[in-house]
């Protein structure tokens, strides 16, 4: 069902470092769950709405958390990572073991998650906190029991993490690589269902190796402007799947602009 929403300009968007898919013409991230609906700028809020309705610890309830938490582990691994090997985390031991010890805590169960929705924090901001209170948590106490530890405290207290500056660029950049992965995921999903998988091809040419509509015409059997057509209607595919995503990490409307410009300059390497 369509829905109106605020749309956003959208820079040309270019492949990043990451896994390669079957079929697939460049690398993407690929989280163990279905891709989202034609509504995932709600998925997530849909998940921890069953969560709520459901009966505790019931089968909808630990479906919809199972679901939430893979896909938050997927799209948040790297980032966070990125986060401990570029501030002080990093001298409390492995990047990798640091992130899966936060994860196990913060995703157990689903009530941090439900707090989350009440914080007013963006997702990605609201992560990041946790896991520098994660991290202060165990330098300062390593024998603390994690379990009755609530992130929420310091999350709604605006503890932003501004001392290690360097931990938060990485975090941020790999965060928007993550995001522009996964909007093309949702892109070429999307024409694969609707059989537009030849006007991708023409879309990947032109903006992800940068050959003129010249060259890729009589490489798929186009005009120019049929190429430039094509283009452009993957390319408000693209556009779309990012603002989608952005409003399910919380970006509210009067916002989309400046973070899609924010998510430009993090991909360009700025």
């Amino acid at each position: 069902m369509q829905t109106h929403q605020t749309r956003v300009s959208m820079p040309k968007w270019h492949f990043c470092e990451r896994k390669q898919v079957r079929g697939y013409p460049g690398p993407i991230s690929m989280p163990s769950i279905d891709h989202f609906p034609s509504t995932h700028a709600t998925w997530i809020g849909t998940q921890l709405t069953i969560i709520e309705g459901a009966t505790p610890d019931g089968p909808a309830a630990r479906t919809a958390h199972r679901s939430v938490a893979t896909y938050l582990m997927e799209r948040y691994r790297e980032p966070l990572r990125a986060y401990v090997v570029g501030s002080a985390l990093r001298e409390l031991g492995e990047p990798d073991e640091l992130v899966a010890g936060f994860f196990a805590h913060m995703l157990a169960t689903p009530d941090s998650l439900l707090r989350w929705r009440t914080s007013g924090l963006q997702l990605r901001r609201w992560l990041m906190h946790g896991m520098a209170f994660h991290g202060r948590t165990l330098r300062t106490d390593s024998r603390r029991n994690l379990e009755r530890t609530s992130l929420d405290a310091a999350t709604a207290a605006g503890a932003e993490p501004m001392d290690d500056r360097d931990g938060v660029h990485a975090f941020d950049r790999a965060w928007a690589l993550e995001l522009v992965n996964e909007a093309h995921r949702v892109a070429h999903a999307e024409c694969d269902e609707r059989g537009l998988l030849d006007e991708y091809e023409v879309f990947r040419l032109h903006v992800s190796e940068g050959l003129p509509y010249a060259v890729i015409g009589p490489r798929t059997g186009r005009t120019v402007q049929q190429c430039a057509n094509a283009t452009r209607r993957v390319g408000a595919m693209l556009r779309e799947a990012v603002a989608e995503l952005l409003r399910a990490e919380g970006v509210p409307a009067g916002e989309m602009e400046a973070t899609v410009v924010e998510v430009q300059r993090l991909v360009s390497g700025g």
